[in-house]
């Protein structure tokens, strides 16, 4: 079914002939994917394909781990993400719509773009390492979680002073 070299190419050609109504769920998992620039953990997918008179319809859900950079100490971290969509292929001749989900000739899909896309929206915008991570020093830019600087115990004053000027 699935393909060791992309996990994300998937076999569906022997769907096309079917009855409509007809149905496969097909385990999709990776320890290590890199999708373009978007590195993927511990990918674990349940992948279910259904028949349908336009085409084939896939509903994924899935879970992964993502490399990004937290947002306070710019740390590279692996952060947990789970998303799930659903998607039509078309089949060519009976497209009615203008769609780039077309089903192949060949029957192999590769789902790896539409992959990439929805684990790119499911990555917060706040993305952080720890729940209370300190971030660098606006001053010197050292890691307020493995040491603290004169500085930061300066900024603990300055908003009061900032507060005395008004």
């Amino acid at each position: 079914m699935n393909n060791s070299h992309n996990p994300l190419r998937l076999n569906v050609g022997y769907l096309y002939s079917k009855p409509i109504g007809t149905s496969r769920e097909i385990p999709v998992a990776c320890d290590h994917l890199e999708i373009d620039d978007l590195l993927v953990r511990d990918l674990n997918s349940q992948v279910r394909i259904s028949r349908t008179r336009e085409g084939l319809l896939f509903q994924v859900n899935t879970q992964a781990r993502l490399q990004t950079t937290c947002v306070r100490c710019l740390k590279n971290i692996y952060l947990p993400v789970e998303t799930g969509f659903e998607e039509l292929y078309q089949f060519p001749s009976r497209s009615r719509e203008e769609t780039d989900l077309l089903l192949p000739g060949d029957g192999y899909l590769d789902l790896t773009a539409l992959y990439r896309e929805y684990l790119i929206l499911a990555i917060p915008i706040k993305r952080l390492c720890k729940p209370d991570c300190k971030g660098l020093c606006v001053v010197c830019g050292a890691d307020l979680n493995e040491m603290d600087c004169e500085h930061s115990r300066d900024q603990e004053t300055i908003p009061e002073a900032a507060a005395d000027e008004e």
